[in-house]
């Protein structure tokens, strides 16, 4: 933009401040259920006689996508520490809801579906399972408790049964 004041090189960069006291057990729990995620696709996933192939070698565009669900499973917890308001964390928490299952169906196909050279399971798509079942988890606990804050009554009018 012609015009325009350059910025101030020498002044100070500041950032959001993340409070990590708003983090809840959703949050917690969809978290380390990313983390989780994304370290099940270094573990073995198939035996293919005397070796064995992780995630990233035996999944052709899969371990991407799981990979992406793990970011999204940290992400829920940084949007939460990151806003205030509850508006972003509830949206946040919703779409990688869906992203999830679509996770656990990816995961379960997997393990169902073995390859051709695969001569058995290992324990890697057992804990990228239980791990994308621990991110919807999560999110639904979120969502849960943005919702409905906790200590809250629900007040509802009690309406008389009808005369005959």
């Amino acid at each position: 933009m012609p015009g325009a004041a350059a910025p101030d090189p020498t002044a100070p960069l500041r950032c959001r401040a993340m409070d990590l006291r708003r983090l809840r057990a959703g949050e917690w729990l969809a978290a380390v259920s990313g983390v989780a995620l994304l370290v099940s696709l270094f573990l073995p996933w198939y035996e293919a006689g005397e070796a064995t192939a992780s995630g990233w070698e035996s999944l052709s565009a899969i371990d991407i996508v799981l990979a992406f669900v793990a970011a999204c499973g940290v992400l829920v917890a940084v949007a939460t520490a990151a806003y205030a308001v509850p508006a972003v964390p509830i949206a946040t928490s919703a779409l990688v809801n869906l992203v999830a299952l679509v996770g656990v169906i990816l995961v379960l196909l997997r393990l169902f579906d073995l390859p051709d050279w695969a001569g058995g399971r290992e324990w890697g798509p057992w804990l990228a399972l239980a791990s994308d079942i621990g991110v919807i988890g999560g999110t639904l606990l979120t969502m849960r408790d943005e919702i409905r804050p906790a200590g809250t009554r629900v007040e509802i009018e009690a309406i008389p049964a009808p005369r005959p």
